[in-house]
């Protein structure tokens, strides 16, 4: 199911956690085009936060950040249990994460914009939500 075929329900909310401004606001263009919700934070803290206001349907974080990396944010996440369950994906141009963060999928940059908004779609669009527990590494 694409974004386009969801009109007649509310557009799924997408929190976009990057200290790069440039590589979140791509990323959030792309993702209004597509007809999501977007929520931009630019730093780990800021992301924590704004995750307490709000209950998005995926959580989108860069590991290598200021105030609160991304691994620890996704831990931090993981401990809520009103955010648990949401899909994470995780993005680095150089770091891997450390330890297995439940429920997240792992993105190396430069990622290839059309590959990010189908696994977007793909971890939205068929509302898939992994046993808890269990992640999957993207190469």
């Amino acid at each position: 199911m694409t974004t386009q075929q969801r009109s007649d329900h509310p557009a799924p909310a997408i929190l976009v956690i990057d200290d790069e401004d440039y590589v979140a606001d791509m990323l959030a263009s792309a993702l209004e085009i597509e007809h999501y919700t977007v929520h931009l934070a630019y730093n780990g803290r800021q992301g924590w936060d704004l995750v307490q206001s709000i209950t998005p349907d995926l959580i989108i974080i860069d590991l290598m950040m200021p105030y609160l990396n991304g691994e620890a944010l996704a831990a931090q996440i993981r401990a809520d249990p009103r955010l648990a369950r949401v899909p994470i994906i995780l993005m680095s141009a150089g770091a891997r994460p450390s330890k297995l963060v439940p429920i997240t999928t792992f993105v190396a940059k430069p990622f290839d914009l059309f590959q990010m908004l189908a696994l977007i779609d793909t971890k939205i669009g068929s509302g898939d939500r992994p046993a808890e527990g269990k992640q999957s590494q993207q190469p």
